[in-house]
């Protein structure tokens, strides 16, 4: 069965707002385990949002898709590189070269959305 529904964006805005307060905790020094769990739950809730999108009927991907994607990727095989084979310069380009193509596939999500709205 497929979706009829727009994809639910509020998995998306609800991740990137805990991931902002994981990054805030973290940089106000909180304990680590604040982070970890913020950045699991910001994942999971943009994961929801990926699925919701697929789920469209007659969706077709577009950049920003692909970019929170591959952000998406990216932030799970930094994690490998933090905690499995720490190696913290590789963790460190992936994970923040993720957060930069979320952020940009967002704001490409919200212009694309602004053209849409203005034809």
């Amino acid at each position: 069965m497929r979706q009829t529904q727009k994809p639910k964006k509020a998995f998306l805005y609800s991740g990137l707002g805990v991931l902002l307060v994981a990054f805030a905790s973290k940089w106000m020094g909180a304990a680590a385990c604040y982070f970890w769990t913020g950045l699991g739950i910001a994942v999971a809730l943009k994961t929801l949002f990926l699925i919701s999108v697929f789920r469209v009927g007659k969706f077709k991907p577009r950049l920003w898709f692909y970019l929170i994607l591959t952000g998406v990727g990216l932030i799970l095989i930094s994690l490998l590189f933090k905690t499995i084979y720490p190696v913290s310069i590789l963790y460190k380009i992936l994970f923040y070269g993720a957060i930069s193509l979320k952020v940009a596939g967002l704001i490409l999500m919200l212009c694309s959305k602004r053209e849409i709205e203005n034809h």
